[in-house]
């Protein structure tokens, strides 16, 4: 069987024409995926766009299977359905009310805040959605759900938080004391463990920085925090919550 080795810039080249692709299809996928109708154009459009980078692919790959004519055509109508996906892109932007968009972007902020507390771990510092993706700065602080000062239930809390402290290490997380309290170790298995969680429940998030600070007492650095980018934002509504309590 001939295997297809590829150069690097071909290799580059490759993946770009896929996520291309992907992202023209999932336009509409987006749309579809709750039953909501399509614009026809916009699907039209969307469709020319992954049909015309996947023909693009199939060069790099170096399967040829059109005419340099044909190609130049190809490329002037892959022009012209690009153009066309934005405008109609803008024009589905534009038909939202700003109060709906807001609404929607604080129901988002609400579902990453509830889902890192049901992790047990500290607060959100920060929450940025942009153009095409959303920043979030998670705390690794090891805050949990547990009130220690003039709590009813002391003792319960107590065996509540050492539990938990068990669980988070069975789970692969290297704990560690500092003043009295628990902390991650910074450590490529905590940062593999605390990368696989949220690889599982955001697969397009991208982690891009972790914050650390030096123990007091030792060698080791204790793990504060993580900023991870996410690049399909309709995966945040996925995440679970905390329920709510019942009056």
């Amino acid at each position: 069987m001939k295997k297809l080795k590829l150069t690097q810039d071909r290799n580059a080249v490759a993946m770009r024409l896929i996520r291309d692709c992907q992202q023209a299809v999932g336009t509409i996928a987006a749309i579809i995926k709750d039953g909501s109708a399509i614009d026809e154009e916009l699907a039209t459009n969307c469709l020319k766009v992954a049909e015309f980078n996947l023909a693009d692919l199939c060069k790099a790959l170096g399967i040829e299977t059109f005419t340099a004519k044909e190609r130049d055509e190809r490329f002037a109508a892959l022009r012209t359905a690009n153009m066309r996906v934005r405008e109609l892109q803008a024009q589905l932007g534009n038909a939202q009310a700003p109060e709906m968009t807001q609404a929607a972007l604080k129901n988002m902020a609400d579902q990453l805040n509830g889902w890192w507390d049901l992790e047990g771990f500290g607060h959100i510092s920060d929450i940025a959605f942009g153009q095409y993706c959303c920043k979030v700065d998670f705390s690794c602080n090891l805050f949990g759900n547990f009130r220690m000062v003039d709590s009813d239930t002391p003792v319960t809390d107590k065996t509540r938080k050492e539990q938990w402290h068990d669980n988070l290490r069975a789970r692969g997380f290297v704990l560690t004391e500092e003043d009295r309290e628990v902390a991650v170790v910074d450590c490529d298995q905590s940062r593999k463990v605390l990368a696989d969680l949220i690889k599982a429940r955001m697969p397009s998030a991208t982690i891009y920085k972790f914050d650390n600070v030096h123990k007091n007492r030792g060698t080791e650095f204790l793990l504060r925090g993580v900023e991870v980018v996410i690049h399909k934002i309709d995966e945040i509504l996925t995440l679970p919550v905390p329920k709510k309590k019942t009056e």
